[in-house]
């Protein structure tokens, strides 16, 4: 889909819209209005499916719409029955290069803040951004990488206070995107998604709800010559 032009996009979505029912219109709508450009989160090496599977679903409810998954030491899988269908709803780039990754991100604005438990960690509690967000967890035995710590803007921790001291990477994604996502949202009118995410976010949406969605779309690249 990424390869059509912004023309071909608006209109296979077009196509699209002829099939879907209004009500499924309106909740994209519903929906994209309330995703947030400004966090994008960063799984590092995350190899147990349980944990990927509910931070795709967390991610998803809480309004974040760009994951990045890095996958230089583990293989990255979900188990469907846990993310609840998120896989469909979000935007997912793969790499193998936590420094490139990180980088781009870097160049598009966004501030990396990892999650470590550092000397000059600050808590998440504390923590107010004031420009987009990529929050970057790491793998469930060693946290995030080296480079990873040296690329980071900020390092962020998640005070402890019982016994126990450390928490399961699904549920301390849950509570640092609980943080950041609403202190972020007054940053949406500088931060703000292109026409061309909002058409990229409504195909992919389009495709997982319509069960021939690729005969719709292999008659259009067809018709207009795009095979």
């Amino acid at each position: 889909m990424k390869s059509l032009s912004i023309t071909h996009k608006r209109e296979l979505l077009q196509r699209f819209e002829e099939v879907l029912t209004p009500d499924r219109i309106s909740r994209f709508e519903q929906v994209w209005n309330q995703r947030n450009p400004c966090v994008r989160l960063i799984l590092e090496n995350i190899y147990q499916a349980l944990n990927a599977s509910a931070i795709l679903r967390t991610a998803d409810a809480l309004g974040i719409h760009h994951l990045h998954v890095v996958e230089n030491e583990h293989p990255w899988t979900i188990n469907r029955k846990i993310a609840k269908g998120a896989l469909d709803w979000l935007e997912i780039e793969h790499s193998k290069d936590i420094a490139a990754t990180i980088m781009d991100l870097k160049s598009k604005g966004f501030e990396i803040a990892v999650t470590d438990v550092s000397d000059d960690a600050i808590s998440i509690y504390d923590y107010r951004p004031q420009k987009s967000v990529a929050v970057l967890m790491g793998t469930e035995l060693t946290g995030i990488s080296q480079t990873a710590r040296e690329m980071a803007d900020v390092s962020l921790v998640i005070p402890m206070m019982g016994f126990t001291q450390s928490l399961n990477v699904s549920v301390a994604a849950g509570i640092v995107l609980s943080q950041i996502s609403p202190s972020t949202r007054s940053l949406r009118e500088h931060f703000s998604f292109s026409e061309e995410q909002k058409l990229d976010a409504f195909l992919h949406w389009s495709k997982n709800s319509i069960y021939w969605s690729d005969s719709i779309v292999q008659k259009f690249m067809e018709e207009n010559a795009l095979l």
